[in-house]
């Protein structure tokens, strides 16, 4: 077995400490504390529902499990209230599941209180709290506490109520079974797939008391209106109904009005946290789970701040251990490439004059005149990129301009003055000055500055 000298061990070792505290370099602490909480910003309840396994739907005196489509009958013995009545059939349903796997209750669009908002707020959480404080303005007739359902991301829109009592009551009843209630939310709510959700929906909602029309755009509860059975049999009252019903405005429709609708979900109802009710005991459930995850993270991060302190030592000593045995070898090898080198430098010094001096291309440039000029051209000097030219011409001027518009040609202006003593029927007499584009004789001169021999 081959043994590793100590500055080897120091290498192996340097090279991912060093990755790390490269890293890590590049964030300030700030940066570092903020990413922290990022990773633990998810909410309480995107913590309880983490836990959702579950799904049940109420469907007049029903529960009905989404997965499967069994369904057991929700039966109020003398004495007993709904809520324990609802959590006898659900251990019915889930049987001898884990405790903590959550379980989303989908209830009637009848238990809950509607109530339309418009805001010029902009924020979720700005929105959700105007809403939250108004709560009692908005429904003077309830007392008790309400939990707040709304997609905040909207400023305008329907906020959905439930009592917070009986939320608890359902939640204590559930945990008597053994059952974690995690969430509730309104069952009209589960009639889309998820990948209906992002779409404009009218979602109506049927069972043996009460009818309900919800509209959804684009995940924002617009309106929700819900009537009785029994009124719905009066004439005034339906003709209500279908006036209200028919001001959504127009969108894919889906209709529940029977408990075939929940048999052949066949899966887990995604809940919509928006619109998500969570009893006081589920929200306790969430807080102890987000802070075991603050506990963890807060563990790592020292585990990681400790290292960090000593990367630096060890990552320095072990480097310098590393760069130090190599200058030796790199000086060696390098000897024949820095001969090389030093003889492509004096090449460049002895033949870079030549072979850089800036291309006139004169042939070129005098084809070029020839087209403007038409044969007329009597004089012609080029030095340096600057080309003096004398001629005859109809018009001196005209000729200037169509030379300056040529992309060969920049800075082209008149020598001297026209003259059309000595042109005749041919023109006027003309000397131009101008320079060739793409020839650089002072940045050539002040890379290869003349050598007085």
């Amino acid at each position: 077995m081959l043994a590793l000298t100590p500055l080897r061990q120091g290498l192996l070792l340097a090279q991912p400490m060093k990755a790390l505290r490269a890293t890590l370099s590049k964030y300030s602490l700030a940066e570092l504390l903020s990413a922290g909480r990022l990773l633990l910003a998810d909410s309480v309840h995107q913590g309880v529902l983490t836990t959702l396994r579950c799904s049940l739907v109420v469907q007049d005196d029903l529960l009905i499990n989404t997965q499967n489509g069994e369904s057991r009958q929700i039966t109020i013995e003398a004495g007993q209230s709904r809520a324990v009545a609802i959590a006898q059939a659900a251990r019915q349903l889930v049987g001898s599941r884990a405790e903590l796997h959550g379980i989303l209750l989908l209830l009637p669009p009848s238990e809950f209180i509607s109530s339309r908002f418009q805001l010029s707020l902009k924020g979720e959480s700005m929105v959700r709290s105007a809403i939250a404080l108004q709560a009692h303005t908005l429904i003077p007739a309830y007392d008790d506490e309400l939990l707040l359902g709304i997609n905040a991301q909207s400023s305008e829109g329907v906020a959905l109520w439930y009592p917070a009592r009986t939320a608890e009551s359902l939640f204590v009843a559930f945990q008597a079974e053994q059952l974690f209630l995690a969430a509730i939310m309104p069952r009209t709510l589960a009639l889309p797939n998820a990948d209906q959700l992002d779409q404009d929906l009218i979602l109506q909602d049927e069972d043996a008391s009460h009818l309900a029309q919800l509209e959804l755009r684009k995940g924002v509860v617009r309106s929700l209106l819900v009537i009785t059975q029994h009124d719905l049999e009066q004439p005034q009252f339906s003709e209500q109904w279908q006036n209200e019903t028919a001001k959504a405005a127009p969108a894919q429709r889906i209709r529940c009005n029977s408990r075939e609708f929940w048999d052949s979900k066949r899966c887990c109802i995604a809940a919509q946290e928006s619109y998500c009710f969570f009893p006081k005991g589920a929200e306790q459930y969430g807080k102890q789970q987000l802070l075991l995850k603050q506990k963890r993270f807060a563990t790592i991060a020292a585990g990681v701040l400790a290292v960090a302190l000593c990367l630096p030592f060890v990552g320095n000593w072990a480097q310098s251990a590393w760069l130090g045995s190599q200058v030796n070898k790199l000086r060696d090898a390098s000897v024949e490439a820095r001969k090389s080198q030093s003889a492509v430098y004096q090449m460049e010094d002895e033949w870079g004059a030549i072979a850089n001096y800036p291309h006139q291309n004169v042939s070129q440039v005098l084809l070029t005149l020839n087209q403007s000029i038409n044969s007329s051209l009597s004089t012609f000097s080029l030095n340096k990129g600057v080309v003096d030219l004398s001629g005859v011409a109809q018009d001196p001027a005209l000729l200037i301009e169509q030379l300056a518009e040529r992309e060969e040609f920049h800075d082209v202006g008149q020598s001297r003055s026209s003259s059309g003593a000595d042109g005749g029927a041919r023109g006027a007499r003309f000397g131009i000055r101008l320079n060739l584009s793409g020839v650089d004789f002072k940045g050539y001169e002040t890379r290869y500055p003349a050598v007085k021999q």
